[in-house]
């Protein structure tokens, strides 16, 4: 290891990296699926004539690829670095979206753009950003990991409303030749020529601590055309060596019902609202309250983690959420059920970085691609299950009442798993370099 002479002068270059990765997850591939979906419906059935319900269909293939895909992805970026990984897959992904300016009327193209989409672009997915993150952040690595994340959030909330606006300008189609543009344009080369998979990639240490050794500058270009990185040695667990642990074990489990509990609200609220007397206007307006709680909850857990002890942090973010659940389930639909949708936000946008951050402290960086890769399938599983259910529950009984009884219980296990997960392990939270 490098001597130590400490902070660098000037900007440290991790935080060039946190920028980069909030661009990009504002334009990733969820942005073109799951967050847009509504807004295509109508334009797509006025021109096709498709069934909403055979429409929706395509979300379920889309979340179905991104738990298959994960692991994979994960595996790929330890072993070929995130930064090679990402070149190709927002590349890719520039290309699916702008094919979508040619969409068929025959719906089997629709399901398969919604496998190519995720497949291709899962390289923009959180956790790709989120192992360049870690590797950059030790003492701040919370904090950096909630900024940058954060932008899955502001793409969420601004996406849907600039394609609203460039369907009504210039037509549906257009709008994705638009979007292709921007990905290529804008997320290409920032991925390209910004963002560095280690600090050593830059001669430096993480958080800014500069070793005394300067770096080589024939290494530095050869990372900068893409050469494969020099092996380096990681601090942490093996995938074999995680599973035999009983963190990885009560995270699997914690995050799938955390994802149940997140998702069904994420997908229900509004006609939940709404069944309650609601105006579809203000029903509309507590949902975007929970898109702000989700980016507000995101940087501020990331804060918290780099001060407190993290599963504690995860824990209250999800007592938080419990609260609201609660509430609705109570039936209220006033001010309290604004707030409902408030705290079930900062439990969202607090997850992915949590998720992330657990993984760096309890298993290291060694294999920390692929255990959050399945971690993150975990999640995604469990929101298609949570999604589904409730609806499947509504049309049963008529109300959300029970099932959302059944929901705040999963979610005070899925509390009580991350609250006991014990220390971190010594030498996997040890920063490697």
């Amino acid at each position: 290891m490098h001597a130590v002479t400490g902070a660098r002068p000037g900007v440290f270059y991790g935080w060039w990296n946190v920028a980069a990765s909030f661009a990009g997850l504002s334009l990733s591939y969820a942005m073109f699926t799951v967050f847009s979906f509504g807004t295509y419906v109508g334009p797509l059935q006025a021109e096709f004539g498709w069934d909403r319900g055979p429409m929706s269909l395509a979300l379920t293939i889309a979340n179905a690829t991104v738990v298959l895909a994960s692991p994979l992805l994960g595996l790929l970026i330890d072993r070929l670095g995130a930064r090679r990984v990402m070149v190709v897959s927002v590349a890719l992904l520039g290309l699916c979206v702008l094919s979508m300016r040619w969409l068929t009327g025959d719906i089997r193209h629709y399901y398969l753009m919604h496998i190519l989409l995720p497949l291709l672009g899962a390289g923009t997915l959180p956790l790709s950003y989120s192992r360049i993150i870690v590797a950059w952040f030790e003492k701040r690595r919370g904090l950096a990991l909630g900024i940058a994340l954060s932008g899955f959030g502001v793409g969420a909330a601004l996406v849907p409303a600039f394609a609203q606006w460039m369907i009504d300008q210039a037509g549906w189609r257009e709008s994705y030749l638009i979007f292709g543009g921007l990905i290529l344009l804008v997320s290409l080369p920032l991925t390209a020529f910004v963002l560095r998979d280690r600090p050593s990639d830059m001669g430096e240490l993480p958080d800014g601590r500069r070793p005394l050794q300067e770096p080589n500058p024939a290494a530095q270009a050869a990372v900068a055309a893409g050469a494969a990185p020099e092996a380096e040695v990681l601090a942490g667990m093996s995938l074999g060596e995680a599973i035999r642990t009983r963190p990885f074990w009560f995270l699997i489990v914690s995050i799938a019902l955390i994802g149940i509990g997140i998702t069904s609200i994420l997908a229900h609220l509004v006609p939940m609202l709404i069944g309650r007397g609601v105006a579809p206007a203000t029903a509309a307006l507590a949902m975007s309250l929970l898109g702000l709680g989700l980016i507000f909850g995101r940087i501020l857990s990331g804060w918290l983690m780099d001060r407190f002890f993290a599963p504690y942090v995860a824990a209250g973010f999800q007592l938080g959420m419990v609260c609201g659940l609660v509430l609705l389930a109570l039936d209220f639909s006033g001010p309290l059920a604004f707030m409902a949708g408030l705290s079930v936000g900062l439990a969202t946008g607090s997850e992915i970085s949590e998720i992330s951050y657990l993984v760096s402290r309890y298993f290291g960086l060694k294999a920390f691609g692929l255990i959050n890769g399945i971690l993150f399938a975990s999640f995604q599983l469990g929101s298609g299950i949570g999604a589904y259910a409730m609806g499947a529950w509504y049309d049963h009984a008529g109300n959300y009442l029970d099932a959302l009884w059944v929901v705040t219980g999963l979610v005070v296990i899925s509390t009580i798993l991350i609250a006991t997960l014990g220390p971190y392990p010594r030498q996997a939270s040890r920063p490697a370099v």
